[in-house]
């Protein structure tokens, strides 16, 4: 082959990697949103923890995503009362009765406060 089509698919080549990497952009920009979403789970999981934990006298580490409000924590209405009024008050937000109805681990109550504050 001559040198100047061994430059020409060089350049071809370079060209198309170029071009290749422009459409996926920087790494850290195309999770910036996935990141910013579990951010914000995270944050929310932050808060219903610490609200957990100032109701009834309770480790943040003895309570995961999978722990069950009733059964496992052993809040009584009135204090899932308490945990829905200050939820609504930090969110700004709404619970409607039928989605509490259907709450019923720690993940659920993120689940439902971060769609109702999207």
């Amino acid at each position: 082959m001559s040198r100047e089509v061994l430059q020409k698919m060089s350049e071809h080549r370079s060209e198309k990697i170029g071009s290749e990497s422009d459409k996926s952009g920087d790494p850290r920009e195309r999770y910036s949103e996935n990141s910013a979403v579990e951010k914000r789970r995270e944050r929310i999981y932050d808060d219903v923890i610490s609200m957990v934990t100032r109701i009834i006298d309770l480790s943040p580490t003895d309570i995961t995503p999978q722990t069950d409000i009733l059964y496992d924590l052993g809040l009584d209405s009135l204090q899932i009362y308490e945990l829905v009024v200050d939820l609504e008050d930090m969110y700004d937000i709404r619970l409607p009765d039928e989605d509490l109805e259907r709450l019923h681990t720690v993940s659920d109550v993120v689940d439902l406060v971060y769609t109702m504050s999207a």
